[in-house]
């Protein structure tokens, strides 16, 4: 149907609208507890069977056209960055780290004291940070791991969209509607970064228990749902226009 490029944007709305009705609904100490609890949320551990059902999906119902051999690096590609988004919600980059150094990477994943920049400040945070990487103190091996993590996530991801960033703005303006699903997929990903870095930005207008700090995290970790079910149902409506061009 002509309308049907509308299928994904209604969907994004539906389902914000949801969060901001859980939003109100809780107050926010619950809202936290059940949304951010470190990875093992209930709405958290919700979260990864969505990301892990993209690893077999893709395979099953291959949105790319071309020889077997672009399908099959292309569905890799959407299998390495599923599985890296796992481990990221999993915190088991953290937790290797931690094992492989302990004596740079605490039991929670943060860097431990004795770590500086240049100006003698001590580095604070998590190891994948640029200035981890510029550190002088830090391991060459333990650089290398975190490149490497960088690499598989990001650096694939951003390699599948450069490749195809002109289908998907030719589908966008061609109301294709795996496209409109891609660029759910994007709003929902940009999303999860603004929410996720507003409580740092405002840190001094923030209560850890407070409605705006809930807000963020429903829609932080509400984000980071929406991201699986629409690479999902982009995946989902890739293969039937393929399977309508092939007929």
């Amino acid at each position: 149907m002509k309308k049907d490029f509308l299928i994904a944007p209604i969907i994004w709305i539906s389902l914000l609208v949801v969060l901001f009705v859980v939003w109100a609904l809780l107050d926010p100490e619950t809202l936290i507890h059940n949304f951010d609890r470190s990875g093992y949320s209930p709405f958290e551990l919700a979260t990864l069977p969505f990301f892990a059902a993209i690893l077999p999906f893709v395979w099953w119902k291959c949105p790319f056209d071309g020889s077997p051999r672009r399908r099959a690096v292309l569905c890799l590609m959407v299998s390495v960055v599923a599985f890296m988004a796992i481990v990221k919600e999993t915190d088991l980059h953290l937790w290797a780290l931690h094992k492989l150094y302990p004596d740079f990477v605490s039991e929670g994943g943060s860097l431990l004291p004795g770590l500086y920049k240049p100006n003698g400040d001590a580095l604070g945070g998590t190891p994948f940070k640029m200035r981890v990487l510029t550190n002088g103190g830090v391991p060459v091996g333990m650089k290398l791991w975190i490149l490497a993590y960088f690499g598989a996530f990001f650096g694939t991801f951003a390699a599948g969209f450069a490749y195809l960033l002109k289908n998907w703005v030719v589908g966008v303006f061609k109301l294709v509607p795996s496209a409109w699903a891609v660029g759910c997929f994007g709003a929902s990903g940009v999303m999860v970064q603004i929410f996720d870095r507003l409580p740092a930005w405002l840190e001094h207008s923030f209560e850890k228990t407070s409605c705006a700090q809930s807000l963020c995290t429903v829609l932080e970790e509400g984000g980071e749902m929406m991201i699986a079910i629409f690479a999902l149902l982009a995946i989902y409506l890739g293969w039937r226009e393929r399977m309508k061009q092939q007929a």
